[in-house]
């Protein structure tokens, strides 16, 4: 890789490292992501892309941004996530295009997955949610209908959790695998010499 495609690599990583932190603390302080962080992102991660690489730019931007809300959306329609996490992960997908998009919104899902775990594992919730699905699959079995009963609304797992969390885990996962983490760090530790 060039000078120039290094200087770039270390551009996104550092914006997007940026808007992911925001992302992360105002989602624990008020459980929302704002639009400018989510959707100002998704522009920001084209528009940079496209300044750097021309039309090819812009549909790796375009094309990572609808993968990695196209992952989620499913989610979102089911209510298991809010738009903000929908519209971050487009974020991260526009800085990351399409291919690392994908693997950074696997990623994120997995994180969130175990997340929800240690949260219903530490707050005694495991055991509800187990007995809400064992009469889910004897419905099943008995009467070869799924009759599916949702938390209630006090119980753990009905709560929702700052999912931005897990998007910032898992797309810290895949800048690692990408080594656009490593190469960031030691960019930083020279710049500060």
């Amino acid at each position: 890789m060039d000078g120039h495609n290094i200087l770039v690599t270390h551009w996104l990583t550092a914006l997007l490292l940026i808007l992911l932190a925001i992302a992360v603390w105002t989602d624990l302080q008020r459980h929302r992501i704002p639009n400018i962080v989510s959707l100002g992102g998704i522009v920001l991660g084209v528009v940079t892309h496209t300044w750097y690489s021309g039309f090819p730019g812009f549909l790796t931007g375009i094309g990572g941004t609808a993968v990695g809300m196209g992952v989620f959306l499913p989610f979102y329609l089911l209510r298991g996530m809010g738009a903000g996490d929908v519209k971050l992960m487009g974020t991260v997908g526009a800085f990351l295009g399409p291919k690392y998009g994908l693997l950074a919104s696997g990623l994120c899902l997995g994180a969130g997955g175990v997340l929800a775990l240690i949260i219903l594992i530490s707050r005694g919730g495991l055991a509800p949610l187990a007995n809400r699905y064992m009469s889910t699959l004897k419905c099943l079995l008995v009467t070869g209908k799924v009759s599916h009963t949702p938390p209630d609304p006090n119980e753990v797992a009905a709560v929702k959790f700052p999912y931005a969390t897990a998007i910032g885990i898992g797309t810290l996962v895949t800048l690692w695998w990408m080594d656009a983490l490593q190469g960031f760090t030691e960019f930083l530790l020279q710049a500060t010499r």
